[in-house]
């Protein structure tokens, strides 16, 4: 029987995965970096929305107001003519 092969290591650079590697490097960076101006234009655009949601609220709640006090000058009135 002959013996098992023992683990060899060259001391050469291959020209492909040094590109590979520059390559995934620059494309991982790019990535994070376009992640990261999505995350604020999101974190922006939820802010915007937050704020037409509390005008919005602001606008219901007088428009509500309005038509409580039509209701009740409405309800006086009839009670009034009974």
């Amino acid at each position: 029987m002959s013996q098992p092969e023992q683990w060899q290591m060259k001391k050469e650079l291959n020209l492909a995965h040094i590109i590979t590697t520059v390559t995934l490097l620059v494309s991982g960076i790019l990535y994070l970096s376009d992640l990261d101006k999505r995350i604020t234009t999101n974190t922006q655009e939820l802010s915007h929305l937050k704020q037409i949601r509390n005008e919005d609220q602001k606008r219901i709640e007088k428009r509500l107001d309005s038509i409580d006090k039509k209701l009740d000058t409405l309800l006086s009135s009839k009670a009034r003519v009974n």
